[in-house]
């Protein structure tokens, strides 16, 4: 369980009122790196929100992995805030990128919240903005960039989320979150490699470049 300073810190302009009902009301998680959260056919009770750590959002079609977008620490996902009023099975997956804490809202008292309490709809819609936003870069990359752009984009992501440039990443979970082939990174890598974009070594991959560089 989490205090209220706690709570006020992630999810910031909530009424008063409502931040003693999420507490008495909320259960917690604990997930380790590489960890599923729910996956894709499954059918949700609770809208995950994360205190500590980073969630990758997930959809496979016809055995193809493809990355959504990411949850950051005060984040709900929206996805999963649909299928709470619709019960379908959901059409993604979540897995923690790392140690993450989630904290799981029933979903009766989510439904009631977002009637009762105005500042509760804000969030969902303002998460709702940003997912949204996030899924239409997705598909901006894949339409308008080559592979090799993407690569960089995706690897730069990968060191603002982890705050590091030693990125333990395989070919292979690179290539499942950008719906490609192991073969088709690891002819990238190397192109980026010989042009100083990064170091490839035995165990990771040493990004040399920022966002900032790139953009």
């Amino acid at each position: 369980m989490i205090d209220q300073q706690r709570l006020k810190q992630c999810l910031p302009a909530l009424h008063k009122d409502l931040y003693t009902d999420i507490i008495a009301n909320a259960t917690y998680e604990k997930f380790s790196s590489g960890q599923h959260i729910v996956r894709q056919g499954a059918y949700l009770d609770f809208l995950p929100i994360v205190l500590d750590g980073v969630i990758k959002m997930y959809a496979e079609e016809d055995n193809v992995q493809f990355l959504l977008y990411y949850i950051n620490p005060g984040e709900s996902c929206i996805m999963s805030f649909n299928h709470l009023f619709v019960q379908e099975p959901i059409n993604f997956s979540a897995v923690s990128e790392d140690q993450t804490l989630v904290m799981c809202l029933p979903v009766r008292k989510v439904k009631e919240w977002f009637v009762n309490y105005p500042s509760f709809g804000k969030v969902i819609i303002n998460d709702y903005q940003r997912n949204f936003e996030d899924l239409l870069r997705t598909t901006k990359d894949i339409i308008c960039f080559k592979m090799e752009d993407r690569l960089i984009k995706y690897l730069c992501k990968k060191s603002n989320l982890s705050n590091t440039n030693n990125l333990h990443l395989s070919h292979q979970s690179i290539a499942s979150d950008l719906g490609t082939s192991r073969e088709v990174i690891s002819r990238i890598t190397k192109k980026l490699e010989s042009q100083d974009i990064l170091i490839q070594h035995k165990r990771h991959i040493e990004l040399l470049v920022s966002d900032r560089m790139i953009a």
